[in-house]
């Protein structure tokens, strides 16, 4: 990725509706634990809302746009699978656009270690569910003949793009956990034109091009309005640990 990958990143992305953090009715007494926590987008919603917020963060580029970005939760270097926190010492472990990164049966485990009996494990993803209004045809002429098949889906939901993806689950189903369950909720996210070209700098695929900089000029160069609303649907699975420990 580029130097300013991270910029856009944080800039760009959605954050995630309350309802969604609020999906497995913790208690805002909990200790909650957010894994691959990036720039800190879904943290800065925990810490309005629980008592202790813990991030995991592998990426030093990320670790040092969330300390700018969400400076009240503590944040630790490390990995899914192999958590620098004490067994038994939180009551949720979230992760958001992050688990198609890791090991899933070796992170599997890792929550279960950590987490206290009968805590949740919160899995989320952004996806894009319509166009942006006002509309940008202007820069959807321009980006169509760059833009990749079939990249609107989260990697962890899209089994034609990751043969893995449609596995994911299994993780689950062979651990101490109880079945998964899902949710989905609105997440209409209002943006300024600024803000939308950092959205479209945020795609990998993008920044990935040679003339990266060159897109993105003449993708703001395209927008007309000082505002924008983008459309967005948060996906979650959620289940808790089995209370009794084998």
């Amino acid at each position: 990725m580029s130097s300013r990958w991270h910029e856009h990143y944080a800039r760009g992305r959605p954050s995630y509706p309350l309802d969604a953090v609020r999906v497995a009715n913790l208690a805002t007494s909990s200790s909650v634990l957010e894994v691959g926590a990036g720039t800190g987008k879904l943290t800065c919603v925990f810490v309005d809302e629980f008592r202790q917020v813990v991030a995991v963060e592998p990426d030093p580029h990320m670790r040092s746009r969330f300390r700018a970005l969400c400076p009240r939760a503590a944040l630790l270097a490390g990995s899914a699978e192999a958590l620098p926190v004490a067994s038994a010492s939180v009551d949720a472990v979230f992760v958001a656009e992050a688990f198609h990164w890791f090991d899933h049966e070796h992170a599997v485990a890792e929550f279960a270690r950590v987490l206290q009996p009968g805590g949740a494990v919160i899995l989320m993803w952004n996806r894009p569910v319509g166009k942006p209004e006002p509309s940008i045809t202007a820069v959807e002429a321009l980006l169509e003949p760059l833009w990749p098949e079939n990249l609107n889906v989260p990697l962890d939901l899209d089994p034609s793009r990751m043969a893995y993806a449609r596995d994911w689950p299994r993780a689950f189903e062979q651990s101490t956990f109880a079945p998964l369950q899902e949710s989905t909720f609105a997440n209409v996210r209002p943006v300024s034109r600024d803000e939308l070209v950092a959205y479209f700098g945020s795609m990998g695929w993008i920044d990935a091009l040679p003339d990266a900089q060159a897109v993105l000029d003449e993708v703001r160069s395209r927008l007309d309005h000082p505002e924008y609303n983008l459309p967005f649907q948060t996906d979650v699975h959620w289940t808790h640990l089995a209370r009794a420990r084998g």
